[in-house]
């Protein structure tokens, strides 16, 4: 009986997403991974484009991550879009005209691939034939 309830215990703990999983998806263009020393699990560190990031706990690696992925799109946007993040989305505001006012979405490459390619509205939208 013990056992069973045992392995079952074990088998949910597979069924959802660990901590590490959540994050990877939420942050596909980073390598997310744990610091190893033997049989010692170390800090949380995440890795893109010459970046490296650390943390003791996940929650402190998506914080980390959160504000390199901020910073790194307004950097790179800042231009063009006020950038901003809520508790669930990625949002960036247009600060250039003819194009979609106001972007959202649940990833920041998301959004950065929208920002790059945004519909347009206005009167950019009325030359093209869409609304």
């Amino acid at each position: 009986m013990t056992t069973d309830r045992h392995a079952e215990e074990r088998a949910l703990l597979h069924t959802h997403p660990s901590a590490i999983e959540a994050i990877a998806a939420d942050f596909p263009g980073w390598e997310i991974s744990r610091e190893r020393d033997g049989a010692r699990h170390g800090a949380w560190q995440a890795f893109r484009d010459g970046v490296a990031l650390t943390a003791s706990s996940p929650a402190g690696l998506l914080v980390r991550l959160e504000a390199q992925e901020l910073a790194r799109l307004q950097a790179a946007h800042g231009t063009r879009w006020k950038v901003w993040r809520t508790p669930r989305y990625w949002m960036a505001t247009a600060l250039i005209d003819d194009v979609e006012p106001t972007l959202m979405e649940n990833t920041a490459d998301a959004l950065e691939a929208r920002m790059s390619n945004p519909r347009g509205w206005g009167n950019q939208a009325r030359k093209d034939g869409k609304r």
